[in-house]
């Protein structure tokens, strides 16, 4: 017998195989934040909102990838 944790999401299923390959800034629906992996060092960064995503973004590759640049 099947469980509703057997049947996959469609929806899920579809945001997952479009933005794949994806560069940059995301937002995840479900958990309601933006997502980043760095360019620089490949570090995952979270964020509520798109302006705080900027200044971590931005912090963190001056001062803690590159060491005050």
């Amino acid at each position: 017998m099947l469980s509703s944790y057997d049947i996959p999401d469609p929806f899920q299923t579809f945001v997952a195989k479009k933005y794949a390959n994806y560069k940059g800034m995301l937002y995840d629906f479900f958990a309601k934040e933006w997502y980043l992996k760095t360019a620089c060092c490949g570090e995952e960064l979270y964020a509520p909102n798109k302006k705080t995503m900027t200044k971590i973004r931005l912090y963190h590759t001056r001062n803690e990838c590159l060491n005050g640049y």
